[in-house]
């Protein structure tokens, strides 16, 4: 098949110009009449099928980023909501995206719409981009014809998504730094300072301090066996991403997370905040409450909060309200609990449900605007322990050589 460039005018008069394979512009005509569109110019692309591989090659190497698919989903709402028909809307759009991945692939789900997929069915080809829920709440929009209202809220998960993800990168970025600044203290430190000390003190033919052999030792294990370090490093992260794809180690890790001090609290309130907000979405869509707590049990990041979500949908299907098994799971806060069982008897879930996401939400920014306050104990603790170590290991060995000056 052969690589057609088209312009052609819809019914409305509005120029539209793509790309389509066919066995020649005869076929290409006739798609486009069936599409309701009237052809102006077909030619075959200048693009050779080597330059075409390369470019995909070239693309696949970039990263669509949240902002790409925020703007992608905003755009086509509008054009949507327009009345512009989703085939030139999708056109509309790609003509805007700058990321060439990303751009790749919305010409390819145009593609399968015109071969007769449905938009849902499109983006369900690439996973690799497109959110279980995104796909969800699309094919929910198809079937209930609100599109464009549901790609609008879609984008609106997204900006919240990305503005917490944010918060919570400028608020760990100062103890990173600071974690970052011990460890090439100490690297420095152990390879060029003890080095000399104790070659200095060796002098005196007197048993190093048990601090300072340690860094000795240490010093020798990276100086020396360098390599064997970095070996065993990376062995036990490929052993430890292994132990983390199994569903035992992910859900090991996940409840590690939630354990941890101060961020244990802070994820749980982000998934729980997601848990509300994307439900909420849902249950706006059309999609049932059972599909909604699957869809979502399948998106929440955490293995832990997952499985309690998926015992709900289970209790909510055997004939129970959605409140009563939130009380027994035992990582909902009372007030949560209250809303929903409000909502549920006036019902407002979707408004409840949005409430309860907005009471975590200002949970989570409360806790992100004081995370460095709570963190500067442990950032203390660890700069003390990494400093008494190098006090211990340097200034013991000189009291041992005052010592042994003074025999002499």
């Amino acid at each position: 098949m052969t690589n057609f460039a088209y312009k052609a005018r819809d019914r409305y008069g509005v120029l539209t110009a793509g790309q389509m394979e066919a066995d020649g512009s005869k076929l290409v005509a006739q798609q486009l009449a069936k599409q309701g569109f009237t052809p102006i110019s077909i030619e075959q692309a200048e693009a050779s099928t080597a330059s075409i591989e390369i470019e995909k090659f070239m693309a696949a190497l970039q990263k669509v980023k949240p902002e790409d698919l925020v703007v992608f989903t905003r755009q086509l709402a509008s054009t949507l909501d327009a009345g512009v028909p989703l085939i030139n809307s999708l056109d509309a759009v790609a003509e805007q995206i700058r990321n060439s991945r990303f751009h790749l692939v919305v010409l390819e789900v145009k593609k399968e719409i015109e071969s007769g997929a449905t938009f849902s069915d499109a983006l369900d080809k690439h996973r690799e981009i497109f959110s279980t829920l995104m796909i969800n709440m699309i094919r929910a929009g198809e079937k209930a014809g609100i599109l464009p209202q549901v790609l609008d809220r879609i984008s609106g998960l997204l900006e919240k998504e990305i503005a917490t993800a944010e918060k919570v990168k400028t608020a760990t970025r100062y103890p990173l730094i600071v974690m970052i600044a011990l460890i090439v203290a100490f690297v420095i430190l152990t390879i060029y300072v003890i080095p000399r000390f104790a070659t200095f003190f060796a002098a005196f033919n007197t048993e190093l301090p048990l601090p300072t052999r340690i860094l000795m030792t240490t010093n020798d294990l990276i100086v020396g066996y360098w390599y064997w370090v970095i070996g065993l490093v990376g062995i036990l992260g490929y052993v430890g991403k292994k132990w983390l794809d199994t569903d035992k180690g992910r859900l090991a890790w996940d409840r590690f997370i939630l354990s941890t001090p101060v961020f244990g609290a802070l994820f749980s309130k982000i998934y729980l905040s997601r848990f509300g907000r994307m439900l909420a979405a849902m249950l706006n869509s059309g999609i049932p409450i059972l599909e909604a707590l699957t869809v979502t049990a399948a998106t929440v990041e955490n293995r832990v909060i997952s499985r309690v979500i998926i015992d709900i949908r289970n209790d909510v299907a055997q004939g129970k309200s959605l409140a009563e098994p939130m009380r027994g799971s035992k990582i909902f806060p009372p007030i949560a609990i209250s809303m929903v069982a409000i909502g549920e008897k006036a019902g407002t879930l979707e408004k409840m449900l949005d409430k309860t996401a907005d009471y975590f939400d200002r949970e989570v920014d409360y806790t992100i605007e004081n995370l460095t306050p709570l963190l500067e104990p442990i950032l203390i603790l660890g700069l003390g322990v990494v400093l008494l170590v190098f006090a211990m290991g340097i200034f013991l060995p000189m009291w041992d050589l005052v010592k042994v000056y003074k025999s002499y």
